[in-house]
C-alpha cells in the first residue's frame, strides 16, 4: 500500500498520554478522541473509542503527550491488522508520531495500537490499547 498523506485524511484519531501516569503495560493516562462524535463515535476520551467512518475514509491517528514540557518522546509503535482495513493493508506509519490508513471493510472491528514512550535519559515504556473502528 502506498503512503497516506496526512492532507487526505478527513477523520483524525488523537491518543493523548498522561505520561506521568503511564506504566509499562498498563492503559492507565491513555485517552483516545476522534472528530467524530456527530457521525457516531462511542466511547471518546477512553482507550475504548469505536470510531464511525465511512467506506473508503482516510483516517489519521497522531499521538500526544498531555503535558507539553514533558522531556518524553511519544511515538506509535504499529497500528495491527484488522477486518476493517481491506485489501490495501494496515495503516502505515507518516512519522514517529503519526499513522495513516484506509477503511475497506464495513463492520464494527478491533484493532491493536500500540505506542512507545522513551524519557529523556531513561527506559522506554511500550502499552497498547485495542479500539474500535465502525466502517459504514
Amino acid at each position: 500500500m502506498s503512503q497516506i498523506p496526512v492532507s487526505q485524511c478527513s477523520i483524525f484519531v488523537q491518543i493523548w498520554v498522561d505520561t506521568n501516569a503511564l506504566q509499562n503495560g498498563s492503559t492507565k493516562g491513555v485517552y483516545l478522541v476522534d472528530n467524530r462524535l456527530n457521525n457516531g463515535s462511542q466511547n471518546e476520551g477512553t482507550v475504548g473509542l469505536q470510531t464511525a467512518v465511512t467506506t473508503n475514509s482516510y483516517i489519521c491517528w497522531q499521538v500526544y503527550n498531555v503535558d507539553p514540557n514533558s522531556s518524553t518522546t511519544l511515538s506509535i509503535a504499529s497500528i495491527g491488522n484488522s477486518n476493517a482495513w481491506g485489501a490495501s493493508g494496515q495503516p502505515q506509519s507518516v512519522s514517529p508520531n503519526t499513522f495513516t490508513g484506509q477503511a475497506q471493510t464495513n463492520g464494527l472491528a478491533e484493532y491493536k495500537l500500540t505506542i512507545n514512550a522513551q524519557a529523556g535519559g531513561g527506559s522506554g515504556i511500550t502499552t497498547s490499547v485495542s479500539p474500535g473502528i465502525n466502517v459504514s
